[in-house]
């Protein structure tokens, strides 16, 4: 044991030491006697409930997402209820400023609960999920008018599940993903060199790492 270490643990091992000697030194705890307790149980007042009405049954409630309101100061609360991965989809808007609700119908063939997000620094929220066959979409949620709208493909033949996207230092909203699937494959248009270096490259270290530990061994 070093120095350093030697004197840390002399002072935690008298500080438990003081500690005990200080509560062993108290007087003991006793109950204390409380004659106006049972009258103010007896004269407290009923606790009134409030119905939120019946709970959704028969669909899935993955996916809720906090986005500020424009006044700095209260939420939306955008809830996705959908009854199979690929819909049928709705989207629940709760203003909690206005306390008003709101109901979309979200397109099908979409992963909403797997989606990427992030708030732009002009207030929207942006959203990418993909639509099998297609490629990734782009959605963005206007806190102006409480819908969310669809802005079309923004990368084509994309897929995959992992979609994360993030705001930039100059605010631009930023998106990666790597479909492997498509992107490495030769014969096909979408073939990415790029990706394909990115992938190699992984393996290439990964493989080092696994050869450092076999012969460390």
């Amino acid at each position: 044991m070093n120095t350093t270490a030697f004197f840390w643990t002399r002072m935690f091992a008298g500080l438990l030491l003081s500690v005990s000697c200080a509560v062993a030194s108290t007087d003991p705890w006793r109950v204390a006697k409380q004659p106006e307790l049972e009258q103010a149980l007896e004269q407290a007042p009923v606790l009134q409930t409030e119905s939120l009405g019946e709970p959704a049954r028969g669909v899935n409630v993955w996916e809720r997402w906090l986005v500020p309101n424009l006044d700095g100061k209260t939420w939306d609360v955008l809830q996705v209820y959908f009854k199979e991965y690929y819909g049928p989809t709705w989207l629940y808007v709760v203003d909690l400023g206005t306390g008003q609700v709101k109901k979309q119908r979200l397109p099908d063939g979409h992963q909403f609960y797997l989606s990427g997000r992030a708030l732009g620094f002009d207030g929207k929220y942006y959203i990418t999920s993909p639509a099998s066959g297609v490629g990734t979409l782009l959605f963005v949620y206007d806190l102006a008018t409480d819908v969310l709208e669809d802005r079309g493909v923004i990368v084509p033949r994309m897929g995959g599940e992992c979609r994360p996207i993030a705001v930039g230092p100059d605010g631009r909203i930023v998106f990666s993903q790597l479909d492997l699937q498509r992107r490495l494959d030769r014969s096909q248009p979408s073939y990415d060199p790029v990706a394909e270096r990115i992938l190699l490259n992984l393996l290439d270290t990964q493989s080092r790492s696994e050869t450092g530990k076999e012969l460390s061994r």
